[in-house]
């Protein structure tokens, strides 16, 4: 991400991470395995990535959205119990 000598911009999360599994969306918990194609500054000053992810592997579709950064996890580590949970309430930051 750029920056400008007034206004710096801190990078997102992890700009390596590609492959994540996607906590919850507005109406579903998951985990679902998830591709980050591209990350944004939001106006709070958090991150946000859009993501392309598989809901329901046997229906055959793919869905894109936009994650707030504390609903995705690096696909390498399984979403534990106590971190599905924190991302079901929204309190999930890390």
């Amino acid at each position: 991400m750029g920056s400008n000598r007034r206004y710096p911009r801190e990078s997102p999360p992890n700009l390596a991470m590609r492959h994540c599994w996607v906590l919850r969306t507005a109406r579903e918990r998951g985990p679902w395995p998830g591709l980050i194609l591209e990350w944004r500054q939001t106006n709070s000053g958090g991150w946000a990535a859009r993501v392309v992810y598989v809901p329901d592997h046997r229906e055959g579709r793919s869905v894109e959205d936009w994650f707030a950064d504390y609903h995705l996890r690096p696909i390498d580590v399984w979403p534990t119990e106590a971190t599905q949970e924190a991302a079901r309430r929204g309190t999930s930051r890390g």
